[in-house]
């Protein structure tokens, strides 16, 4: 979930090439929390269009689904719940999050 239009596409081109069904990119949380209970994993940033995604963070956690966040915030102003989440601060690449959330996917799986 992502609100930039070109690090959405950039990723979800990533996750394509690298053989992942994407079912996003997503510029909200309503748009995106429909498809949360069939994700295998998701690639989150904090605020979207001014909206925390806490609330779906915490959704796709209780599924058991993998998160890894891309966000423009530093890792060290996320509430204390979140800090065992992977965070990569942009503008680090979008394959680094990808990697870290494929790599939490084949742990979970």
């Amino acid at each position: 979930m992502e609100d930039e239009y070109f690090i959405a596409d950039d990723c979800a081109a990533l996750a394509r090439q690298a053989g992942y069904h994407v079912v996003g990119p997503f510029a909200s949380v309503d748009e995106a929390r429909p498809h949360a209970s069939g994700a295998c994993g998701a690639l989150i940033d904090i605020n979207v269009n001014g909206i925390a995604s806490y609330k779906l963070i915490d959704d796709l956690l209780e599924m058991g689904t993998p998160v890894t966040l891309y966000t423009g915030y530093d890792a060290s102003i996320l509430p204390e719940k979140y800090a065992h989440l992977p965070v990569v601060t942009k503008p680090r690449g979008c394959a680094e999050a990808l990697g870290i959330l494929c790599k939490q996917m084949a742990s979970a799986g």
